[in-house]
């Protein structure tokens, strides 16, 4: 299947996940409030910001999202505490310092290690510039979230099989009926809530009918706003490759009991794209493809961190202790330093062939052909 030309601008929420929230609304007696979604949305976005995949936060803040969503503390932290009590989350030391840990993210985001596939929805971004979750927090309604995240599941499958690329195509139904089944409200109930989910849906009515004095409504059409999507720019699809190796960076780190903030994980991978990755966005394998170039690029990324775990155990016996100055400066100038040593386990015709195809589509003087000549 063709990759879709657009997509959620968004972060991951695993639909497993989706579904022990479902498991719990329809078989305890203890349903997820509203602020339990809430808080967990939060720290999925946190999670997005902090670019760890093994679900570990180390900077959240409950009251700064109190503040950003207009909610009492006092209601997050019992959204909170909901998901401490039923296992979403756990609070644990890490190098001295105490973190959030999201339940199976880690495992979710690794499928292959499961025998699984990769499933999630994507919750986009500008929902937290909405009131959405304010609002349905602020009603004690998390029949409001489960339709959004329910929308946004359906979405994001609709996405995958576009074929012509064009948001406004993509459209979602519920009959009145179903709403009010699955938000257990009578019709004016259901209209309350659709109000507030205008900010991120354009919605149509279906079927209306003019019963004495009341308006009846068949079924609601669902379009996503344009501002909750983007156009798919992985040109040289480069983006699952780096979210594995960013998650391998972790674990390098955490293995190495480095302590390091969110930022420098995003410094290294920015300088691995910029020093690596964008000077071999070019090379094609025989078939056409960019399996060897992955490859080349993973085994390289891997062989760089053994480098440098190398050194890191080597100063330590030698001072008894070791401390980055920058880590993305440092990971920089290690990459800087054995690229050019690494090339050359690639045939120079796949080499030269990259070059030639960069300069045809840029008129300038190819990446590779700067690093090896200089």
């Amino acid at each position: 299947m063709k990759e879709s030309t657009i997509k959620i601008d968004g972060f991951r929420m695993h639909h497993a996940i989706l579904e022990e929230f479902r498991l719990l609304r329809d078989e305890s007696y203890e349903r997820p409030p509203a602020s339990a979604y809430a808080v967990y949305l939060t720290m999925l976005k946190q999670l997005d910001q902090e670019g760890n995949q093994r679900g570990v936060l180390k900077e959240y803040n409950l009251a700064s999202w109190s503040r950003k969503l207009g909610i009492s503390y006092s209601t997050l932290w019992g959204g909170k505490k909901y998901l401490e009590d039923h296992h979403f989350i756990r609070e644990e030391i890490h190098e001295g310092l105490p973190v959030l840990v999201l339940k199976d993210v880690e495992k979710y985001n690794t499928p292959e290690k499961n025998g699984g596939l990769l499933n999630y929805l994507v919750i986009p971004h500008s929902l937290f510039e909405t009131n959405i979750i304010g609002e349905f927090v602020r009603t004690a309604n998390p029949e409001g979230i489960e339709l959004l995240l329910s929308l946004l599941n359906q979405f994001r499958t609709g996405m995958g099989y576009s074929k012509t690329g064009e948001i406004g195509n993509i459209v979602q139904e519920r009959t009145m009926k179903t709403l009010k089944g699955q938000l257990n409200k009578n019709a004016k109930g259901v209209r309350k809530i659709l109000v507030i989910l205008e900010a991120l849906f354009d919605m149509e009515t279906v079927g209306v009918e003019f019963r004495g004095h009341q308006v009846w409504v068949k079924k609601f059409t669902f379009k996503l706003k344009p501002e909750c999507v983007k156009e798919n720019t992985d040109e040289f699809q480069v983006h699952p490759l780096m979210a594995k190796l960013s998650k391998e960076l972790t674990y390098f780190l955490d293995g190495h009991k480095i302590r390091y903030k969110p930022k420098d994980g995003l410094d290294v991978m920015i300088s691995f794209k910029q020093e690596v990755v964008n000077k071999l966005q070019y090379l094609l394998d025989s078939s056409n493809s960019y399996s060897t170039r992955n490859l080349f690029i993973k085994n390289f990324f891997i062989q760089t961190m053994d480098n440098i775990g190398n050194h890191i155990e080597e100063e330590r016996k030698r001072k008894g202790t070791f401390h980055f100055f920058s880590i993305g400066a440092f990971f920089r100038e290690a990459f800087r330093r054995f690229l050019p040593h690494a090339l050359e386990e690639l045939p120079y015709g796949m080499i030269h062939e990259a070059n030639m195809r960069e300069y045809m589509k840029t008129g300038q003087k190819p990446a590779l052909f700067q690093l090896l000549n200089t």
